[in-house]
């Protein structure tokens, strides 16, 4: 099938991160089999009032990719502009490939813009239109009056909506109980299965080590919360005769903050920076547990990841995180630093399969898994 693929995060040149999630869901679309193209409106900061470069190239995917980058002084209010983005998409598909590839379906990710730029695009050209949503702060955007209006005509109007949790079909439904059950199809992020591998643990002498990832940054609604399992961590090894260490592994501007903390609380803290793929498996592979402490997770691939090397996991009940963590492979807890220290005392005193916590997870969100369920959504609507 042929697929017009339609975003506004997506990895660059620049900014390599941004967005990646979306970029290895076309990766695995395009190894299922189908012929797709991708657009990527991008938007940045730029000292001047306004401009436009489209790029055209074969990614290293093989993956026809369309970067249209528009950059302004004035970001936030060409971010909003989602008419001007909807005509600059619309002539670029027109100049460049309208006579040589029509899209059997049209697919966006994120509601906000794309969503929106694809439905309107999939209504001008008569094509279903499927919107993958990984976006939790839904909310806020239908707060707003005529993005509100345009959003929901949106998701009303899809012939498919696609969240990457149960979590975040939930939100939706109860955001806009007037869209049908039926129109929903979860399918989960992709997560690396090649890197993230089982390997069995050997016990470091008389020592608990724990893993956290995350980017560590000040936000003004803290999405990360550190913090608490660092101070429950302390707690903790005050009664435990065994060693504790945690292994924090990112970077951002909160770090010096947080290795203060940790002093403050006399815990045997690593801070390794940004590391690659391999590396964070490796931390994970030897790491007794891996904590994560959050306010709203849509997904949780670095969950996914831990749970993949056979790690069991003490996170946060919150958002799509019980849809993969449970009694076999950790233990949720309530952002409270006594639910916190209860789940840490609970959870090194239990005895986990770690084997049959990797492979309960194998292979379920595989690339080509993954690409799987999204052509079988792709091939009801054709």
């Amino acid at each position: 099938m042929k697929i017009l693929y339609l975003t506004s995060w997506y990895p660059t040149k620049k900014n390599p991160t941004v967005g990646i999630f979306i970029k290895e869901h076309a990766k695995a679309i395009h190894l299922a089999g189908n012929e797709l193209v991708v657009i990527a409106i991008l938007i940045e900061t730029s000292k001047s009032l306004f401009n436009k470069k489209v790029l055209d190239y074969i990614d290293e995917n093989g993956i026809r990719t369309i970067e249209i980058q528009l950059s302004s002084q004035f970001k936030d209010i060409l971010y909003h502009l989602i008419p001007i983005q909807y005509f600059i998409c619309k002539q670029t598909y027109n100049n460049l490939f309208s006579k040589n590839f029509s899209p059997d379906i049209i697919h966006s990710n994120v509601i906000f813009p794309a969503g929106i730029i694809g439905s309107w695009l999939a209504n001008d050209l008569k094509k279903p239109h499927v919107i993958t949503e990984h976006w939790s702060r839904i909310n806020g955007l239908l707060r707003k009056p005529i993005l509100s209006n345009w959003a929901k005509i949106a998701y009303k109007n899809a012939s498919k909506i696609v969240p990457v949790s149960r979590f975040l079909q939930n939100r939706i439904s109860n955001l806009i109980p007037e869209i049908e059950e039926i129109k929903f199809s979860v399918v989960g992020n992709i997560v690396d299965s090649s890197t993230f591998k089982y390997k069995k643990k050997t016990n470091l002498d008389n020592t608990i080590q724990f893993c956290a990832i995350a980017t560590w940054a000040n936000k003004k609604v803290a999405d990360k919360l550190p913090e608490l399992f660092i101070e429950a961590l302390s707690k903790v090894q005050t009664n435990e005769n065994r060693h504790l260490k945690l292994i924090m592994i990112g970077g951002g501007d909160k770090v010096e903050e947080l290795k203060l903390l940790c002093e403050k609380n006399n815990l045997d803290t690593e801070f390794t920076g940004y590391l690659d793929k391999t590396q964070i498996a490796e931390h994970l592979q030897k790491s007794n547990f891996f904590v994560h402490a959050s306010t709203v997770e849509t997904f949780g691939v670095v969950t996914a990841e831990a749970l993949l090397c056979g790690t069991p996991v003490i996170c946060s009940n919150v958002g799509a995180l019980p849809e993969l963590v449970n009694d076999s492979n950790g233990v949720l807890c309530e952002n409270i630093l006594e639910c916190w220290v209860n789940g840490l005392n609970r959870i090194i005193k239990y005895e986990f399969n770690t084997q049959e916590i990797a492979e309960n997870v194998s292979n379920k969100f595989s690339t080509e898994e993954i690409g799987k369920q999204i052509t079988s959504i792709y091939r009801e609507l054709t």
